[in-house]
């Protein structure tokens, strides 16, 4: 005859792995291994098996920096470090991956704690109390400038500027001074 305390409990135990096993896989850590732009689906290698190979996780989807009145794309990179979060503790289709934090692959863009910085390759915008932009910079489109003074390699060329060598009739002037 089976004691049936006994066996309440090894229910309970095995119920109890089965918790903690899902809280272990809601919130997992790992690199970007591959990315397909067109699905928009990434899978992240979440560590390696006993015979070194990497343990990927499914395709998932990314999260986005901004996608509503504000909207960001940002396509993850190979080797990046993301979250993979399954909220029922089951990594599927419902899982997403979403930014982690820098690390020694992709280290902060700035160590500056009064200045937030977007880079992308070679351009950054720097925004603090003022915006710069940093870089190989092409604006496509209409520009206005409001203000007292737009200069340029250190000349004005506002709407106060002068040019050198202003000779009357159809002959180009010299360049601002």
């Amino acid at each position: 005859m089976r004691d049936p305390y006994a066996l309440a409990l090894r229910r309970q135990a095995a119920a109890l792995a089965t918790i903690e096993r899902r809280l272990a896989m809601a919130d997992l850590t790992g690199k970007v291994h591959e990315v397909d732009p067109a699905k928009r689906r990434l899978r992240l290698k979440l560590g390696q098996d006993a015979q070194g190979r990497p343990v990927l996780s499914p395709w998932v989807r990314w999260q986005e920096p901004g996608v509503g009145a504000l909207s960001i794309h940002s396509e993850p990179a190979v080797g990046e470090q993301m979250r993979l979060v399954s909220g029922s503790g089951t990594i599927g289709t419902a899982s997403i991956a979403v930014p982690a934090t820098f690390d020694r692959d992709h280290p902060a863009p700035s160590q500056a704690s009064d200045t937030t910085v977007i880079a992308r390759g070679d351009v950054r915008i720097e925004i603090s109390d003022r915006i710069r932009l940093v870089g190989p910079v092409k604006i496509d489109g209409a520009v206005d400038i409001e203000g007292d003074h737009v200069n340029h390699n250190g000349k004005d060329i506002g709407d106060t500027h002068k040019h050198t060598g202003v000779m009357p009739g159809p002959a180009l002037t010299g360049p601002p001074a």
